[in-house]
């Protein structure tokens, strides 16, 4: 083959690769590029399903159970003994990898990492929704206590699983969502540095809205993208309404401190709820 048929041919598969870019430009609507970062049972399927419906053409889940898999097979991770932080460091990965593809909306259970803001905030408008602590904890316990799938199964009673490492885990959320993961094994949570440091990075984000005040969610997007949300309850608990004793709700008042410390300076500061 002469190098003039090498050159022919390399034009031709640049002309088509121009057309195939500007064909998917004209399919695709240029919408405003979001990343919500999902909070376990704040809220977030609704919300996420009311925005997935504008971002059809160019939208991205990081899924729950596909992503826990890869984690386990790649790393030996064991979410029962509260290890939990490479997933959430797979998933800012995954996060990363679709920032660079320029889906417009990307959402799942990934936490605030630095270096992704730093590249993206000025391509991705970076949104959130918080819930209380205590309700998001308590929810969360009987859903995957109930739930039928395996998938982050709590198979302990409540007294129980508050002793346990994911139980403890489980009222510093919103700490390592936006706080960043550490590396380190025994990186505690719960200091002042710690929750200052997600207190400094929730600042950062564009949008910070509250279960309990889903229409100021609303109009915020709107005010972000000129998107119009409908948003409606989309998954259900096993079990409403739980009754659970004055003690049990001391502990889990305890534990969850560092994440209400996080939630009250929210409420303060960007809206109510």
């Amino acid at each position: 083959m002469n190098n003039k048929f090498k050159t022919r041919e390399m034009d031709i598969s640049l002309i088509k690769w121009k057309i195939k870019q500007n064909l998917r430009k004209l399919l695709i609507p240029n919408k405003t590029k979001v990343f919500f970062i999902h909070i376990p049972k704040s809220g977030g399927t609704s919300i996420d399903k009311a925005i997935a419906k504008h971002y059809r053409h160019s939208y991205s889940r990081i899924e729950d159970s596909p992503s826990h898999q890869t984690a386990k097979m790649l790393y030996g991770i064991d979410i029962e003994k509260g290890e939990s932080s490479r997933l959430l460091q797979l998933r800012e990965q995954l996060v990363i990898y679709e920032m660079f593809k320029e889906i417009q909306y990307i959402s799942g259970h990934v936490s605030y990492n630095t270096q992704t803001w730093e590249k993206f905030h000025q391509q991705y408008v970076y949104i959130t929704c918080l819930r209380h602590p205590v309700k998001r904890y308590i929810s969360n316990y009987f859903y995957n206590a109930f739930k039928e799938s395996d998938h982050f199964k709590i198979k302990e009673d409540l007294p129980t699983f508050l002793t346990t490492p994911r139980g403890q885990e489980g009222g510093f959320e919103y700490i390592r969502y936006f706080g960043g993961i550490s590396d380190r094994v025994d990186y505690d949570y719960t200091t002042s540095a710690a929750i200052k440091r997600a207190k400094d990075n929730l600042d950062k984000l564009a949008i910070i809205g509250f279960l309990e005040n889903l229409e100021d969610f609303s109009l915020k997007f709107r005010h972000y993208t000129g998107t119009k949300l409908k948003i409606s309850h989309r998954r259900k608990n096993p079990v409403s309404n739980p009754d659970i004793d004055r003690e049990t709700m001391k502990k889990i008042n305890k534990i969850c401190a560092p994440d209400l410390e996080l939630f009250e300076y929210a409420k303060k500061k960007f809206g109510r709820c």
